[in-house]
């Protein structure tokens, strides 16, 4: 008995199995590649610690086990992870805390989905270079942090606030005894 190729049984076995193929390579190909893409997310981790302290890439970064994350560069310079929400979905970045505990170091920010040109802009250094020498401390209290918001990106602007705004609350303990050091 000869199959009809032409018919709508045949397709349908036809697309089928491709679809299966398909799906056991795309799902073989992502199980491949998960460990490089750690490695990949580790690096980029790295280097936007590094960068927030100012340091450059053979910089040392140890992790400080406390109620809440601390990365301590160089045995000496403090950097807080923080995460927000932009306006398309989640940012985040890492702030670094000058040796009087009292301003900001440097920060990076990164996000997943945020519009190129207007929210994406919270990547550049451009932006990012405003919040050098902020004053985070004020007489042993946490001081909110103002900074140029990007023109057209009211929302993402907004979560960078709230998400600095948060970490330094959640961290206030933390920079109290660090600042009380570098009196």
């Amino acid at each position: 008995m000869k199959r009809d190729i032409n018919s709508n049984g045949y397709i349908f076995l036809y697309a089928t199995i491709l679809v299966v193929v398909v799906a056991a390579l795309l799902t073989a190909a992502a199980l491949w590649l998960q460990p490089y893409q750690q490695i990949n997310r580790e690096k980029e981790k790295r280097v936007m610690i590094l960068s927030a302290a100012g340091v450059n890439e053979d910089g040392n970064i140890e992790l400080i086990d406390g109620d809440l994350p601390v990365y301590l560069v160089n045995g000496s310079i403090p950097v807080l992870p923080m995460q927000g929400n932009g306006l398309w979905g989640p940012i985040w970045g890492y702030l670094a805390i000058a040796a009087d505990g009292k301003t900001v170091a440097g920060v990076t920010f990164d996000h997943k989905s945020e519009t190129p040109g207007l929210g994406g802009e919270i990547t550049t250094e451009k932006f990012q270079h405003q919040f050098a020498g902020k004053q985070v401390m004020d007489h042993g209290d946490v001081i909110p942090v103002e900074f140029d918001a990007i023109t057209g990106a009211t929302k993402t602007s907004n979560g960078v606030k709230e998400m600095i705004d948060n970490t330094l609350e959640k961290y206030s303990a933390y920079l109290k005894k660090f600042a009380e050091k570098g009196e």
